[in-house]
């Protein structure tokens, strides 16, 4: 498949390293050298090209042409806007758009097909509705769903207290029948664990199964959470302001503490439910006064991540009961579980995520990534004439590093064992160590252009 992609920063690069590991024909525009020039440090496989991605003439270009896929991630919401709708008129099949802005996020929702976007991903607003998420779950503990709610991931943190888990070989746990430990996450990295492996405290395991036993065993070993209805937010960017709005519309009282006094201003009017507040946040007693030692959630969004990781422990540490931080480098957030911060979110991992997602088109119906990518979880269906269909899973030549964690088949759902036999339109749900998706694809003859396939979302 021959990709675009224009804007070479944080996030363009890590899209560039997942569709090059997945074999793609990648050209990269960016009109600043010194960005071009990682690409040769990083040994790439693309074509690197200069210039404004945004003007007709590079657009024209014989390397643009013939594209099937264009992705704008410059830090200009207008030149991402204008290279999609110049790259539909040149004939390109599909856009993606990076859009951050408020205002035209919102605009966006009525007009992105006439406007020639194909997927407008907001990394910002994406992030507050994790973080929303993840402060109002019912659980103590970070999940996903999949397979329309059926199926459920959780991850729970081990401590001491957990004796069914410490010290016990993964073969002596007991667990519900329709659950399955697929992972554990130990000092920032992830195996897959055999039966003889043994669960340490500290350890963070990944529990997949049936979402009622799920649910059930995770409120079992851990206290439920009490209702979310204060939150102090530290940083008064774009997630701020999503999520403050977000939180206001469930009842939540929220509280900004942001330095600068015009964004203040332009936040409490945008807020009028929210209490802006100018100042340091990083000041102790401001903290103090403010009530963080009683207050439910504890939001660090501010631009430095080695504040919002350091003062994310310090309110946990003084009392707040759930305390996330948002982090630029994905690789910070495997310090989480060592710090003790109950969550960290990383708004580029989100976005690589969702425009992968979108990119691998009709072949996957969800995926996440974990552990700053360090695992994929993804759902598939079994096409007719794959070649793992009608094979027991224990014969079926699946690679290391990769368990098939479920089964839906009709109205069934199916936490499988090495006899159970894969059968044609089965609905998967993979867990994989790694990016592997060519592997995958191969195994399932899933080669063909995800463009020429139905989406399911």
């Amino acid at each position: 498949m021959k990709i675009t992609v224009i804007g070479l920063g944080k996030v363009g690069m890590e899209i560039i390293r997942r569709l090059c590991e997945e074999g793609h024909d990648i050209l990269v525009i960016d009109k600043d050298e010194s960005k071009l020039s990682k690409i040769y440090e990083n040994n790439l496989d693309v074509i690197a090209m200069k210039g404004n991605g945004s003007s007709a003439r590079i657009l024209k270009s014989p390397e643009v042409a013939g594209s099937d896929l264009l992705v704008a991630v410059t830090n200009s919401d207008e030149i991402n806007m204008i290279a999609c709708m110049m790259a539909k008129k040149m004939n390109i099949p599909r856009t993606v758009a990076r859009i951050r802005d408020p205002d035209h996020a919102r605009d966006l929702i009525v007009s992105k097909e006439d406007m020639g976007l194909d997927l407008v991903v907001n990394p910002e607003y994406a992030a507050a509705m994790e973080i929303s998420r993840l402060l109002t779950v019912a659980l103590p503990v970070h999940t996903e769903l999949f397979a329309d709610g059926k199926i459920l991931m959780a991850d729970v943190t081990v401590d001491e207290t957990m004796t069914a888990f410490v010290s016990r070989k993964i073969k002596d746990v007991e667990l519900p029948r329709a659950c399955l430990i697929v992972a554990i996450s130990r000092r920032g990295e992830m195996v897959i664990p055999g039966g003889k492996d043994i669960i340490l405290s500290g350890d963070t395991i990944y529990l997949l199964g049936h979402s009622e036993s799920v649910n059930k065993f995770c409120m079992k070993i851990k206290k439920k959470k009490q209702k979310m209805q204060d939150v102090i937010i530290l940083g008064g960017g774009r997630i701020s302001y999503y999520l403050a709005e977000k939180l206001n519309s469930q009842g939540i009282r929220v509280k900004i503490i942001e330095q600068n006094l015009e964004r203040c201003r332009d936040l409490a009017e945008s807020l009028p439910e929210t209490l802006v507040l100018q100042g340091d946040g990083s000041d102790i007693e401001i903290l103090k006064r403010e009530g963080l030692k009683e207050t439910d959630g504890f939001v660090a969004v501010t631009g430095i991540d080695e504040e919002n990781l350091l003062l994310a422990l310090l309110a946990k540490q003084m009392g707040a009961k759930r305390v996330v931080a948002k982090v630029s480098r994905p690789s910070y957030t495997s310090m989480v579980e060592r710090l003790g911060v109950d969550a960290a979110i990383s708004p580029r991992l989100n976005m690589v995520s969702e425009i992968l997602r979108f990119i691998r088109g009709g072949r996957l119906l969800s995926l996440f990534l974990l552990l700053n990518g360090q695992a994929e979880v993804f759902e598939i269906i079994v096409q007719p004439g794959t070649k793992i269909a009608g094979k027991a899973l224990k014969n079926s030549g699946m690679p290391k590093g990769v368990i098939i964690g479920a089964i839906i088949r009709g109205e069934d759902t199916i936490i499988p064992e090495g006899n159970d036999v894969i059968l044609e339109n089965d609905r998967l749900v993979v867990f994989a160590l790694g990016h592997i998706m060519h592997i995958i694809e191969n195994l399932f003859n899933l080669g063909g252009s995800p463009l020429e396939q139905k989406p399911y979302y």
